[in-house]
């Protein structure tokens, strides 16, 4: 635990040092509640047109993403909700018990478990096909890490996938689930456009590989699935 709490505060130094240089920005932070949903489309359409929850916390923005390969468990998803600091995010969670819940939410879907996560390098909120990460880095690698992601979003952005980037979250208060990994998520606009970025890899074509295989040097990959996100509530 002293190991990860300084792993947190190293990065967040990290973030702090570039943000104050003017040369960075974030979308603050987010909050994520993990769910088996028997029935996704149902559950996603109940969140869509009743968006109470997401008003009682004060999110800015709230959607859904499907996992969509690399299951754990039938029907997961989660449910996320964005906020403009780590301390709106705190504050929304003790404004909503997710165990409380109307029935009409609470017999769609169960609980597994949620997580707020602060995001360390800029991101744009544009959920779509996103490629989930859970990679542990060790706190000499951390800047090294940073600054790789960046290298290796901009390399993919020259490279002809202007739609194309990432975002990195430390997690905070995710219990034994998430515990000593940083998330990165890669995100492109549907499943093509990042299949098109796998065949570009393996075919020795993507001017961009070795600063993918630069970066994944730095850490231990321990988790890897494929998510499909879209935002249902856009704020009150």
């Amino acid at each position: 635990m002293h190991k990860f709490t300084f792993i947190l505060f190293t990065f967040l130094s990290l973030f702090l040092y570039s943000d104050t240089e003017g040369e960075q920005t974030t979308d603050g932070a987010f909050t994520t509640l993990l769910v088996a949903a028997p029935d996704i489309e149902k559950y996603t359409e109940t969140l869509r047109s009743n968006p109470s929850a997401f008003q009682a916390t004060g999110a800015t923005g709230a959607g859904v993403c499907v996992t969509n390969s690399g299951n754990d468990y039938e029907g997961q998803m989660l449910v996320w909700s964005a906020f403009p600091d780590v301390a709106s995010a705190l504050e929304g969670g003790t404004k909503y018990d997710p165990q409380q819940a109307p029935r009409q939410f609470k017999n769609l879907r169960e609980l597994k478990y949620g997580v707020t996560w602060k995001a360390l390098t800029p991101f744009r909120l544009e959920p779509g096909y996103e490629r989930v990460q859970r990679i542990r880095v060790s706190a000499e690698n951390l800047q090294a890490f940073n600054e790789g992601l960046e290298k290796l979003e901009a390399s993919i952005r020259a490279a002809g996938h202007p739609n194309f980037f990432n975002g990195a979250f430390v997690p905070i208060g995710g219990g034994s689930h998430e515990i000593e990994t940083l998330t990165i998520r890669s995100v492109t606009r549907d499943a093509q456009s990042m299949g098109i970025l796998f065949d570009e890899y393996f075919s020795g074509n993507a001017s961009w590989a070795s600063d993918y295989d630069s970066l994944m040097l730095l850490g231990e990959e321990v988790s890897d699935n494929m998510e499909i996100c879209e935002q249902v509530y856009f704020g009150s």
